[in-house]
């Protein structure tokens, strides 16, 4: 592990972090689970102590307290120059939620689900002239030093773009080379985190993966050992936008109950609401971009029959009838076993890229553009699951290749990026409770 560690912070040195092989060595090869994962030591040749992930430095500017609803200003068109917005945009995208109060668990939980709570994703705002990294341990912004002058001063309000970067190095301590798909994956969940709670807030907004626009923007400003991933760019306010209709009322709820489940998936046998059906569909919709399929392996929704579904149109429609769980169990290995219990979900969502065609238009940078894709997809499908009381989990413990011979998916040119088993979850051991700022 330690090699395969090495090479891929050589592949960051180098400025290619995603090299085309690892489509091979991240989607389809089904590698044991490194034994650093039952004992949570760092892999080989990772310290895993403070020096090496400190917190940002420079000037601090504290945020408003966040607000308990997520709603347009009344009286006046969307900014991020009013506080409220400002502190509500970073705290339901990528702020502490909640924190475990048992001991030996994972204290502290995000907006956004993340591999054994390893959060590799920073979110940085870029204003023309000044640029802020947010903290969301202290909920506050850090000035990062970086063209800053008395006579051009900028402040968090004045920014253009919230830039996704990765420090690759937090999640490989734990997961060694297999850490680059981890890492793509959370900053695409953060991507589309971003731009919902932007859209419950007035905000309007363009997701960019473009590589050269996003290399312009992060040149000079992050710190070293991390790497761009994606942005989002904060439009003018000509109008103020409608959100989208699938939002719940109280989305700040709903984001504040998203979950994954105990740390052993094992949900209650019991079918989920009609309308998360419906709601699902519409959430996908509402993806910032569309450059992915997803399928849905139901067995238990109210009022739907147990099959095959595939999302068209913004709707769910059933290519297949009868109960899934043949598929499901051949699909969730890992190892030449079923990696969760698939008996007790109420359906397993699958969403797939179209990677040959991508590869052939971006090569190696396919593998981060496809996963910021399926990634956002992915948190808006979680979002409609935490909406009726559901949780999702996303899993990684399937065949690639099997998933794509039993959904049907074009031979040799989609593949499932995303595996996200959702169900009722039962009370789990640890004791969680709401941060509050």
């Amino acid at each position: 592990m330690t090699g395969a560690t090495e090479r891929v912070s050589l592949d960051l040195a180098n400025g290619a972090p995603f090299p085309e092989d690892l489509w091979a060595e991240a989607v389809y090869s089904r590698r044991a689970i490194p034994d650093t994962l039952a004992t949570g030591h760092p892999a080989p040749g990772h310290a895993d102590d403070a020096e090496h992930d400190p917190l940002p430095q420079g000037a601090r500017l504290p945020l408003a307290p966040p607000p308990l609803q997520l709603a347009p200003p009344r009286d006046a068109r969307a900014s991020l120059a009013d506080p409220a917005t400002l502190a509500a945009l970073l705290h339901y995208s990528y702020g502490l939620l909640q924190h475990d109060a048992t001991p030996g668990g994972w204290p502290l939980h995000r907006a956004v689900a993340s591999a054994r709570c390893r959060y590799p994703s920073e979110l940085t705002l870029i204003a023309p002239t000044a640029t802020f990294r947010f903290d969301p341990l202290h909920h506050q912004l850090v000035a990062l030093p970086r063209l800053l002058t008395r006579d051009q001063e900028c402040g968090p309000g004045d920014s253009r773009f919230a830039v996704i970067s990765s420090r690759f190095a937090r999640t490989a301590r734990l997961y060694g080379a297999y850490a680059p798909r981890l890492c793509a994956q959370e900053a695409g969940m953060l991507l589309g985190a971003v731009c919902l709670v932007a859209a419950a807030l007035g905000l309007r907004t363009h997701a960019g993966l473009d590589r050269d626009m996003l290399y312009g923007l992060c040149a000079g400003r992050l710190p070293r050992g991390e790497h761009p991933m994606g942005y989002v760019e904060f439009l003018p306010a000509t109008r103020t936008p409608t959100p989208p209709a699938w939002l719940p009322p109280d989305l700040a709820s709903a984001l504040r109950a998203r979950h994954s489940g105990a740390a052993l998936f094992d949900p209650d046998p019991a079918p989920a609401p009609h309308a998360f059906l419906s709601d699902a569909a519409a959430a996908l919709a509402s993806a910032p971009f569309a450059d992915f399929s997803c399928h849905l392996l139901l067995q238990r929704v109210a009022g739907h029959a147990p099959g095959h579904y595939v999302h068209s149109d913004g709707h769910f429609q059933q290519v297949g009838d009868g109960d899934p769980l043949v598929s499901l169990e051949q699909i969730g290995q890992t190892e030449g076993r079923v990696s969760m219990n698939f008996r007790a979900t109420a359906c397993t969502a699958y969403i797939a890229v179209r990677r040959a065609t991508a590869v052939a238009r971006y090569g190696a940078d396919a593998f981060r553009r496809l996963h910021l894709s399926a990634g956002a997809a992915a948190h808006l499908l979680c979002v409609a699951a935490a909406r009726h009381g559901l949780s999702a989990r996303i899993h990684n413990g399937y065949d690639a290749a099997r998933a794509e011979h039993l959904l049907g998916l074009a031979p040799g040119e989609e593949t499932v990026l995303f595996q996200v088993a959702i169900g009722a979850a039962r009370p789990g051991a640890a004791f969680r409770l709401p941060v509050v700022f």
